[in-house]
């Protein structure tokens, strides 16, 4: 009878290995990423749109209000009755306090003064030429200069459309 000296590197003398480890230690990990999502132990990704923080409604104003209205051009529309007015105030000013406004909304825009651009609301962003655009008007007046400039009175609905220009002649 040949016998052959065990090594280190021979794989015959671990055969005590215990083959209900591997499902075990799954399992356990499991059972935690289960119980830190229905226990809120997860860390927030710092999202805006992260339901994870809390906020509470703004207070309905008192004064001098204006309106706005945001129609995703799909039959869904956003509408802020009461958005507190100021003298001077303008589109972009009143994009702000709707963003300000719990809850609010999100845009973006480039440029300044009149040169500023919105490119999107709430993610729904801009198509470029001959597409799909977020175009406004205030008072049921096309817009003829920029958000950023375009000055709006006490009382008055700023209404954005993501719409096809050609669609609005």
């Amino acid at each position: 009878m040949e016998t052959s000296p065990q090594g280190p590197d021979d794989s015959s003398c671990c055969s005590t290995s215990i083959p209900w480890i591997f499902p075990l230690l799954l399992l356990l990990v499991l059972a935690g990423v289960v119980l830190s999502n229905r226990f809120g132990l997860t860390a927030s990704n710092g999202d805006a749109g992260s339901m994870a923080v809390a906020w509470t409604p703004s207070v309905q104003p008192t004064g001098e209000t204006v309106r706005l209205e945001i129609d995703f051009g799909n039959g869904s529309k956003r509408r802020f009755e009461a958005l507190p007015w100021q003298a001077e105030m303008t589109v972009a000013d009143v994009m702000r306090e709707a963003s300000n406004y719990r809850p609010g909304i999100h845009f973006s825009q480039i440029g300044t003064g009149e040169s500023g651009l919105l490119t999107e609301i709430d993610g729904l962003k801009n198509e470029g030429v001959n597409a799909r655009n977020w175009l406004y008007e205030v008072a049921g007046v096309p817009a003829t200069a920029s958000f950023c400039v375009q000055k709006v009175a006490q009382g008055e609905l700023v209404r954005w459309r993501f719409t096809d220009a050609a669609e609005e002649k």
